[in-house]
């Protein structure tokens, strides 16, 4: 195997470079290095035999540089979280980058392409428990440009003959993983704010259960042409999640409660006003989706078509989180 990761210095991707080269695999990881972690985490790479190329896939040279020998190609390369930022920023690397690299996959007769979407295109509050045949209900430009890429990759497999399949990852955590640090370090000092009651669910799954989907994807070759959710063995409330946090960093309480409402009207105006002055908002309306969301996933599908099974429970991997973040320095 030589596999291509891209968006391969961030949190997942690097996690699935350092399994690949745990497996043997030759391994080329394509990704920016403009953060604190994503420079730390090409060091690691670069320090166990991976091939870091710095850069974007909205580069279709590099695509193809980074494409030549490989055999595999895990695509995670996104613009997801950034705030204040018109929709053609998202269409340029989540569209055009995907192109550039379906492009350079199809020509280099590449053996497995497996696409990472998100379950966020069902929406963020669902009732019941949602599935691969539950409607598409993406609610921002990032999860709109996701839908439009997972009809990319499934176009140049029609027309191409490239054999190609789409995850759908829940919440991920798990070392590395700067989002859920910020809760940690607000709760381990008691002053992480929750906004609204908590009870909305949301489904979380470990950083290892995710890699070994991604390599089942790669194995079976009922995997070619779907879809899949990937999700962790249940969905718990945030309140839940807060309560496991706050248990395993000994902290007497997470912090205080306030209203939701005005603070998602609050998120839409700072984002809008940023906007028109392009600048990058202190708060958005994506950012308030974590306190906002309601949804819970089936997986069912996963576990038939990839014979994968969620391993890490929420308990387990919350210590596990906790333990990385202390060994690193990060708490």
């Amino acid at each position: 195997m030589r596999l291509l990761v891209t968006g391969g210095t961030g949190f997942i991707g690097s996690h699935l470079a350092e399994e690949g080269r745990r497996r043997g695999a030759e391994v080329v990881v394509l990704g920016l290095t403009d953060r604190p972690e994503e420079e730390a985490n090409a060091r690691l790479l670069a320090r166990i035999g991976a091939e870091v190329l710095p850069g974007s896939i909205t580069d279709a040279d590099l695509c193809r540089r980074a494409a030549q020998g490989v055999t595999h190609i895990f695509h995670l390369a996104v613009a997801m979280r950034e705030g204040g930022k018109s929709d053609e920023f998202f269409e340029t690397i989540n569209l055009d980058g995907t192109r550039h690299l379906l492009q350079a996959a199809t020509a280099e007769r590449v053996q497995r392409f497996v696409y990472c979407s998100t379950i966020g295109i069902y929406g963020h509050r669902a009732p019941g428990i949602t599935s691969e045949e539950s409607p598409l209900s993406p609610g921002n430009i990032y999860e709109r440009t996701k839908v439009a890429a997972e009809r990319l990759v499934q176009d140049f497999a029609e027309n191409c003959g490239l054999a190609a399949a789409v995850l759908r990852p829940a919440d991920v955590y798990g070392p590395r993983d700067q989002r859920l640090l910020k809760m940690f370090k607000g709760v381990s000092r008691g002053r992480f704010p929750l906004f609204g009651g908590g009870e909305g669910r949301r489904h979380m799954v470990y950083v290892d259960d995710v890699v070994s989907a991604f390599f089942k994807a790669c194995e079976r070759e009922e995997a070619v042409g779907e879809g899949l959710i990937v999700a962790g063995p249940r969905a718990c409330t945030l309140r839940e999640l807060l309560d496991q946090v706050t248990a395993v960093t000994g902290s007497r309480r997470y912090g205080i409660r306030l209203p939701l409402a005005p603070m998602l009207g609050l998120a839409a105006v700072v984002e809008d006003v940023s906007a028109a002055l392009a600048i990058d908002p202190p708060i958005y309306r994506r950012r308030m989706d974590f306190f906002h969301s309601d949804s819970e996933f089936d997986i069912s599908k996963a576990r038939r078509v990839l014979g994968w099974n969620p391993q890490v429970d929420l308990e387990d991997g919350v210590r596990r989180t906790y333990e990385d973040y202390r060994r690193s320095g990060e708490l």
